[in-house]
């Protein structure tokens, strides 16, 4: 159970009004006037009624139904039901079990699974993601009952996606089989039933070594610095400055970018560690330029459009960008690439490179952050000008 501990007076209109949490940690609220009875307010918006309790010394939590999906009156009711099987000696989390032994794979993944697991911890994008790839690949399992999907069909699938779609989308496709499995036995299907995906090893993925090479560097820069889209040409530029992944790159605020250390700041990166990183003068010159013509916190603001406040991609200016240089193989993410790869190119070591690229945690490397700011930033400078030499020069 969560560890907040809020007892109030369930009503429609308060259950409606209760807040949602700003971070991944969910709310929990008991019942003053049911015993047992509580709502679960998760990041992703869902409140949950659950009924909690210690059967045999043990906690044993059991799903009613969404707030506003079922009515109070209907959730106090079940959870009387729930009080009384356990108080005559029966697991009331065995119901839950039944049910989950008899769910078809969507069923789990609709009732379950995804407002229980994707709904509370991923992502937005990672949530749509997790729907097409359930949509689309695994379609032939929707109606079949979980206990009896076996093995055997799991690595036929698996082979199957491999050779009509990519070994990529394979390999993803059998990690989302698994963890629902892992969830299921997590919530109380039976066990003794195993998970099928177990054992099934994945396809060796071939990592992707792509990024801008010197002798393409005066093409892309030139032909950058004549980008008319003055927004998407910022954004490239500082993603080749900064090197971060796409969603810290949208997602900056300038309360976050600090021009007298020359830091900018990312509260919430893809590993979920914080990330403080350097910021070369190209970088930070560009960003006093924006700065004047700022109408909110974002960066790359979308100006009311969006319904997270920035910019969500640049994909078309992207592709458009690539035709023009004839570099159409070339994807976002090897910017970030590139910019690690001229660090490497002007001597700076790997632990170097990893800091300002922000593949440690914070919390494996606090210790050593005011030693090293100083040789990050370095390093980032000495990346950019080896970037902005290759671009500089003829290559003829």
């Amino acid at each position: 159970m969560a560890s907040v501990n809020n007892h109030i007076n369930f009503t429609e209109k308060t259950l409606a009004e209760l807040p949602i949490p700003t971070d991944k940690k969910p709310m929990t609220y008991y019942d003053n006037g049911q015993a047992g009875l509580c709502v679960i307010a998760t990041y992703g918006g869902t409140k949950t009624y659950y009924f909690y309790t210690k059967f045999l010394g043990v906690p044993k939590r059991v799903k009613i139904g969404r707030v506003g999906t079922i009515k109070l009156i209907e959730a106090r009711m079940k959870a009387r039901e729930l009080r009384t099987t356990a108080d005559h000696g029966t697991d009331p989390s065995q119901e839950r079990n039944d049910a989950l032994r008899d769910m078809t794979l969507k069923q789990f993944f609709n009732t379950q699974y995804f407002p229980r697991h994707v709904l509370v911890y991923t992502r937005p994008k990672s949530q749509a993601k997790a729907e097409t790839m359930f949509r689309n690949y695994l379609s032939e399992f929707h109606n079949r009952k979980m206990i009896s999907i076996t093995r055997a069909e799991l690595e036929r699938m698996h082979v199957s996606l491999r050779d009509k779609i990519s070994l990529y989308t394979a390999n993803r496709t059998l990690a989302l089989v698994k963890h629902m499995y892992n969830k299921a036995i997590e919530w109380g299907y039976p066990s003794r039933h195993g998970n099928p995906a177990v054992g099934i090893k994945m396809f060796r993925e071939k990592s992707r070594e792509r990024f801008v090479l010197p002798d393409e560097l005066p093409r892309f820069v030139n032909m950058l610095k004549k980008e008319p889209n003055v927004v998407f040409r910022n954004y490239v530029f500082l993603s080749l400055f900064i090197g971060q992944r796409r969603q810290n790159m949208l997602s900056m605020r300038w309360s976050n970018v600090d021009f007298n250390t020359d830091t900018v700041y990312f509260p919430d990166s893809k590993n979920g560690d914080p990330l403080r990183m350097a910021l070369p003068v190209e970088a930070k010159e560009i960003l006093k330029d924006m700065k004047q013509y700022a109408t909110d916190d974002w960066v790359f603001s979308s100006h009311g459009k969006s319904k997270s406040g920035h910019i969500e991609d640049f994909h078309r200016p992207w592709y458009a960008f690539l035709k023009k240089i004839d570099m159409e193989d070339l994807r976002i993410h090897d910017i970030r690439r590139t910019f690690g790869s001229y660090q490497a190119i002007s001597g700076s070591s790997l632990f170097i490179i990893g800091k300002s690229l922000g593949d440690k945690s914070l919390a494996a490397t606090q210790v050593y952050s005011r030693l090293t700011m100083g040789a990050i930033q370095e390093s980032v400078q000495r990346g950019v000008n080896k970037m902005l030499e290759f671009a500089a020069s003829d290559n003829k």
